[in-house]
């Protein structure tokens, strides 16, 4: 017997994108170095108006090592001072944001279509301008290198989804609403303390590049801000860093009382959601990495290093496991030096089965310093004779022991301070 379908469901989906691009480069006597390039992008995924982006860039480079003041120089091996500008563009927010789109819904037994998601024929693409300037170092034959760079890397027109009132059938739809910046400078160092006599003799070489980058938003429609993230934590606003934690300050705990105390940010003598306020930094001071290898005769060690300073990470698990007894849920130690009798100074709110106690609120108490240095590589290689490589066939054979993530030194007390276990936010 036939039956009636009451659901169905499925997906179909296509996208054309048409480009142009040509590249150019120029070296005048190995000294001066010019580049030109280009790019015109047509993308489906825009309306037909500003479908188009174009996308040039250019960079200059001067190799000073090879002018006559320094061709003979027993100090500077080399040196290049070199800059870029150009421009690239973003379009990867689906296949249909510009006509909108129609889901698929059941009233009842009958199955139906329904407009889910509003179109903008306005939409185009995304644009990110970047300068950078810098130069590279090398001395006494490469006993000591160095390379640093300042950029400065501009996003505007960003493609993101903008909030609507509901009274109008929808709740978002795509825009080019936002902007943001960031610039910093990137340093690698490389040096070669102890060099050998011959060729199987000791040789010590280190590495070390750090990174310090300044993010900041400049432009979201209106100026409005929005939240984002677990438990809507990041903030995404106009002057500050993007996704900034935002959330109740914590100012410790009532000794009469056991109750946590928060910050009244607005004074109206109650502790409402506007009275969240910007609690932490999820961008770093400063990282980097450290390598070093040590190699005498046919043996090798290498050892590599990597740190984090100044940013602060949300400790998601507190929000279970020190949050005053309110979930079913295993707790931290750092609870059994909870509050328990009037006068007790402590850091920990009291148990609070109900939460009345204000331990559970989402709030600086669960921000956490996230600086950490880790032993991430260790690697001991021995490189076999090459008569005992060649009785196997073999041109060259070598035999290592590696260690990952041997220790990490953290004040951090979630899992890890570089992963976030709740995935991609």
């Amino acid at each position: 017997n036939a039956t009636n379908a009451t659901q169905f469901s499925g997906t179909f989906a296509e996208n054309r994108l048409v480009s142009f691009f040509g590249r150019a480069n120029y070296t005048l006597d190995g000294k001066y170095l010019l580049g030109l390039s280009f790019r015109r992008d047509g993308s489906s995924v825009f309306g037909p108006e500003d479908r188009y982006g174009f996308f040039p860039g250019a960079s200059v480079a001067w190799v000073a090592s090879r002018e006559n003041f320094l061709a003979n120089s027993r100090t500077v091996s080399n040196l290049k001072f070199r800059g870029s500008l150009g421009r690239t563009g973003n379009q990867a927010i689906g296949n249909y944001p510009h006509p909108g789109t129609y889901c698929t819904a059941n009233y009842g037994d009958e199955p139906g279509y329904y407009p889910c998601n509003l179109g903008n024929l306005g939409l185009s693409w995304q644009k990110t301008t970047q300068v950078n300037l810098g130069f590279d170092l090398e001395l006494w034959n490469g006993r000591a290198a160095l390379s640093a760079a300042w950029y400065r890397k501009r996003t505007t027109d960003l493609l993101l989804s903008r909030p609507i009132p509901g009274s109008s059938g929808y709740t978002s739809f795509t825009d080019n609403i936002g902007g943001m910046q960031n610039k910093g400078l990137e340093f690698v160092l490389t040096a070669v303390p102890v060099q050998p006599t011959r060729a199987d003799g000791f040789r010590l070489v280190t590495t070390l590049n750090m990174s310090f980058n300044r993010n900041r938003v400049t432009q979201l429609y209106g100026d409005q801000p929005f939240s984002t993230g677990y438990y809507d934590i990041n903030r995404v606003a106009v002057g500050h860093p993007l996704g900034e934690f935002h959330a109740y300050k914590f100012q410790g705990v009532d000794p009469a009382t056991g109750d946590a105390i928060y910050k009244d940010v607005d004074g109206d003598g109650s502790i409402t959601t506007s009275d969240k306020t910007f609690v932490g930094n999820p961008w770093p001071d400063y990282t980097g990495g450290l390598t070093t290898t040590l190699s005498y005769r046919r043996f090798d060690l290498t050892g590599f290093f990597q740190f984090s300073k100044g940013n602060d990470v949300f400790n998601g698990m507190r929000v279970f496991s020190d949050e005053g007894g309110y979930n079913y849920d295993n707790k931290f130690i750092e609870v059994l030096d909870r509050w328990q009798a009037p006068g007790d100074k402590t850091k920990q709110p009291r148990a609070s089965f109900d939460g009345i106690s204000g331990a559970r609120l989402i709030s600086s108490r669960m921000i956490e310093d996230g600086s950490y240095l880790r032993l991430q590589d260790l690697t001991l290689g021995y490189q076999l004779p090459e008569a005992f490589a060649s009785s196997m066939r073999l041109s060259h054979a070598r035999v290592y022991v590696r260690a990952e993530n041997l220790f990490t030194s953290t004040d951090y007390t979630g899992y890890n301070p570089e992963v976030n276990s709740n995935g991609s936010t």
